[in-house]
């Protein structure tokens, strides 16, 4: 794993729930510079909130305002999203991402035994929450996986049902991947978002949380080559003994909601819930109350610091 240092300015807006945001800080993997954001009390528990691929830290805003009176709350930008350093190329992995959370997390002096770190992902963050505890399991006090972008997992799935709609995602992925690499980024965002989120995305989502999702396209042909190329074995994901909840929409499409079952069932310690829905671009806002009340009972239920009666 990757040194770390940090640097600290101002508080800058990532979209919704910019009141209430803690202050921006710098941390360097190499060549890449990391923005995130840090608050809450000086608590043992620390919950770690990694978004979702096109969105940014400020999707994870109405989460980070429930937790942050007990805990301490890290939120990175990934590369090439929010304040991070931009993409340029395809050159990125899971590894990457993987290697950028703990720059981010020894930036901060949380490796460290008396620190219970508790990674909350979402799609391309549940990835790299998944990756960190594969990789270093001594460090993770607890995994809370929201539809975890991990389209491999299901590769030789017998039910035909189930495998046409994993080709199908797999098609539209690289189809904007693709898009997006050649600079035509309503396209890109038409044929990934459409998918996802159902036709119309654009007009449900707030301005703020609309023009967040444009200034992060450039990440898009990466983010998806790197996802699209990450393998575990049901073996590997056995061998992580990290407590873990996987949540879904119950609305979510078939590959996802297929992924996050079959990881659910792989986790020696893992279940997997659903919630009736995880609104598109702001995954905790409005009809997601019921993802944010699943949560903050799991971590809750693994906190040191103010353990559950």
């Amino acid at each position: 794993m990757p040194g770390a240092t940090v640097h600290h300015s101002a508080p800058v807006s990532t979209g919704e729930a910019i009141a209430s945001m803690g202050i921006t800080r710098f941390a360097q993997n190499e060549l890449t510079r990391l923005s995130y954001e840090i608050d809450g009390p000086d608590t043992a528990d620390v919950a770690v909130l990694l978004h979702a691929t096109l969105t940014d830290r400020g999707s994870l805003g109405p989460l980070r305002d429930v937790l942050v009176e007990r805990m301490r709350v890290v939120l990175p930008d990934a590369r090439g999203h929010g304040g991070s350093t931009a993409l340029k190329d395809r050159s990125l992995t899971v590894t990457d991402l993987a290697n950028d959370l703990f720059a981010v997390l020894e930036a901060e002096s949380l490796l460290d035994p008396a620190v219970s770190l508790h990674l909350v992902g979402q799609g391309q963050g549940a990835v790299t929450a998944l990756e960190l505890a594969r990789r270093r399991p001594d460090l993770v006090a607890s995994l809370a996986l929201i539809e975890p972008d991990a389209l491999g997992l299901i590769e030789g799935e017998p039910d035909p049902e189930i495998s046409i709609a994993l080709e199908a995602a797999r098609f539209a992925n690289r189809e904007a991947s693709d898009a997006a690499y050649k600079g035509l980024a309503d396209r890109a965002l038409k044929v990934y978002l459409d998918r996802r989120w159902g036709e119309g995305w654009a007009e449900r989502l707030a301005r703020p949380r609309q023009a967040a999702i444009r200034r992060n396209v450039l990440a898009l042909s990466p983010s998806l080559d790197a996802l699209d190329a990450y393998r575990l074995s049901g073996e590997e994901v056995a061998g992580i003994p990290t407590p873990a909840r996987v949540v879904s929409g119950a609305t979510a499409p078939l590959a996802e909601r297929t992924v996050a079952a079959r990881l659910g069932a792989w986790l020696p310690r893992g279940r997997t819930v659903y919630v009736a829905e995880l609104p598109e671009g702001a995954p905790f806002s409005g009809a997601g109350e019921a993802a944010i009340n699943l949560i903050d009972g799991w971590l809750a239920e693994h906190e040191v610091s103010n353990p559950a009666e």
